[in-house]
C-alpha cells in the first residue's frame, strides 16, 4: 500500500463497489463475455446491497518493473494465500533469465479495498502474432498461474463482485490487443481461485493435488493391501543391492550441484522420449539454480536424492510454501526401472512433508499413471482467451484454436505417441 507523498512509476486508479452483503459460499459463477464483463445481478441482491448503504473504493496500482513491486510484492505475499509460483523471488528469477530476453513488459498489479490490499496478480504484456497479449507472469516456469490473495479475500470480495475488481484491472492494466490466461488453477490452496470464475475453456491438462493426513501411517493404509507389500518387497530388493541414503540438500552449495545434476539428467530422459523440455534450455535452468541458491530464510526449493551406494538412483525437485508442496521435477536411472525408485523417492518425500506437518502434496500437472494411485480427482485449470480490440479477434481465435488442439492431442494416447514419434523424427533419432 502507497504512503502518502510517495512517489511511483506506476498507474493507480480507484472506483467503488457494492460491499459485501455477506459470504455467499466458495462456489463461483460462470462469467459473461468480454462484453458484459459486469454480470447481471438478481433483483433480490442488488436490494440487500442498497439496505447496507455502504460502498468500497477499489485502488488498483500497477507496476511495471520488478524493482518497484518488490516491497509491496514481498509485504503481500507474507501472508497470502498463494502459490509458491507466484512468489516475488520465483518470478524475478525467470524474468531475469528468461521473461526479460523474450521481450515481456511486467504489468503487476496490487489491488485494495478502501486502502487495504486484497489481491496481487502478476501479470505480463507479450507479443503473439504480432500484438500485445496480456497474460500472466512466469511461461513454462509456471505450472499454475493465479493471484495471490489476503487470507480474508473470500469475506471482503464475494463471489458476485469479483468482476467489479477485474473490470477494474482491465482499465489500469497498459494497452493490449487480446488476453490469454493459461492453466488457472480452480482453487489457490483450499480457497476458490477467482479467475476461474472467467468464462474459459477446459486447459489441457489438470493438476494433481490431494490432501495430507496427520501420519504417514495413515497415508499408507491409503494404498490397496497389494500396492503396500509391492511398495515393501521392491524396497527390500533396492536395499539388498547397497546401501540406500535419501537426502535432501541442506546447503546452498548442496541445492546448487543436485539441482545442476537433476536438470540434466530430466532433460536427458526427456530427450530420449523425443521431448524437448525447458531443462534443455540454459534460461530456465539457470532460474533454478539461482533460486537453489537463495540464503535459507528465503529458500522456497526442496532438492532431494536418493542414492545407491553412493550413485544417483532417483531426484527431485520440489517447491515449498506454506504447507503446500508442488513437486515439478522428478527423474530416476532407468536401470532400474523395474524396482520403482521414482515411487519409493516420492513415498520419502511425502513422509518427509506429513513429518513437517504439511497439509496439501501437489504432483504438478499433467497426467502420468503414477499419478493416479496417489489422487482419485484431478484438479481442473482453465484457459481464458478472449480479444479486448477489434484486430485482436483473429489472434484470439488463433489462440483457442492452439489450445484447443494441444488440449485434444493430450487426450488421445494415440495421437500423443503419433506427436512422440514425429519429435524423434525430425531430431534426427
Amino acid at each position: 500500500m502507497m504512503n502518502k507523498g510517495e512517489t511511483m512509476t506506476a498507474a493507480t486508479q480507484e472506483q467503488t463497489m457494492p460491499a459485501a452483503a455477506g459470504h455467499l459460499g466458495t462456489g463461483l459463477p460462470r462469467a459473461g463475455t468480454h462484453a458484459e464483463l459486469a454480470p447481471r445481478r438478481a433483483f433480490q441482491d442488488v436490494v440487500a446491497d442498497a439496505r447496507v448503504g455502504a460502498r468500497s473504493r477499489i485502488g488498483v496500482t500497477v507496476h511495471n518493473d520488478f524493482a518497484d513491486a518488490e516491497i509491496s510484492w514481498r509485504a503481500f505475499e507474507a501472508d497470502a494465500t498463494a502459490l509458491g509460483f507466484q512468489n516475488f523471488d520465483w518470478l524475478k528469477a525467470w524474468f531475469v533469465q528468461v521473461g526479460s530476453a523474450e521481450g515481456v513488459e511486467p504489468a503487476i498489479a496490487l489491488v485494495s479495498l478502501d486502502g487495504v490490499p486484497v489481491m496481487h496478480a502478476a501479470f505480463g504484456i507479450e507479443r503473439r502474432y504480432g500484438l500485445r497479449c496480456l497474460t500472466w507472469l512466469g511461461g513454462k516456469f509456471v505450472d499454475y498461474k493465479a493471484p495471490m490473495l489476503a487470507p480474508d479475500f473470500e469475506e471482503r470480495v464475494p463471489r458476485d463482485q469479483f468482476m467489479a475488481i477485474w473490470n477494474k484491472l482491465l482499465a489500469a492494466l497498459p494497452a493490449h490487443d487480446f488476453i490469454a490466461l493459461e492453466n488457472q488453477p480452480s482453487h489457490i490452496g483450499y480457497v476458490p481461485n477467482p479467475f476461474a470464475s472467467l468464462d474459459g475453456d477446459a486447459a489441457a491438462d489438470d493438476g494433481y493435488v490431494f490432501d495430507l493426513p496427520d501420519t504417514y501411517d495413515g497415508f499408507v493404509q491409503s494404498f490397496r493391501a497389494e500396492t503396500r507389500r509391492a511398495d515393501r518387497s521392491k524396497l527390500r530388493k533396492l536395499e539388498a543391492l547397497g546401501r540406500l541414503e535419501f537426502r535432501i540438500a541442506q546447503t546452498q552449495d548442496e541445492a546448487r550441484r543436485m539441482t545442476a545434476d537433476i536438470l540434466d539428467r530430466k532433460a536427458a530422459q526427456l530427450r530420449a522420449q523425443g521431448i524437448a523440455s525447458i531443462f534443455e534450455d540454459a534460461g530456465y535452468r539457470a532460474a533454478y539454480i539461482a533460486l537453489a541458491a537463495l540464503p535459507p530464510k528465503r529458500q522456497i526449493l526442496q532438492v532431494a536424492q536418493l542414492m545407491l551406494d553412493g550413485e544417483f538412483l532417483s531426484g527431485s525437485i520440489a517447491q515449498i510454501r506454506n504447507g503446500h508442496t508442488t513437486l515439478m521435477v522428478h527423474t530416476y536411472e532407468q536401470e532400474y526401472a523395474r524396482l520403482s525408485p521414482g515411487r519409493l523417492h516420492l513415498l520419502k518425500l511425502i513422509e518427509t512433508s506429513i513429518s513437517a506437518g504439511h497439509s496439501i502434496y501437489d504432483l504438478s500437472v499433467g497426467a502420468a499413471p503414477y499419478k493416479d494411485s496417489f489422487c482419485n480427482t484431478p484438479m481442473a485449470l482453465t484457459n481464458f482467451v478472449i480479444s479486448t480490440k477489434p484486430w485482436g479477434l483473429a489472434a484470439a481465435s488463433a489462440e483457442r484454436t492452439r489450445l484447443g488442439l494441444k488440449r485434444r492431442v493430450k487426450s488421445s494416447d494415440r495421437m500423443m505417441g503419433w506427436l512422440r514419434k514425429a519429435r524423434l523424427y525430425f531430431r534426427g533419432e
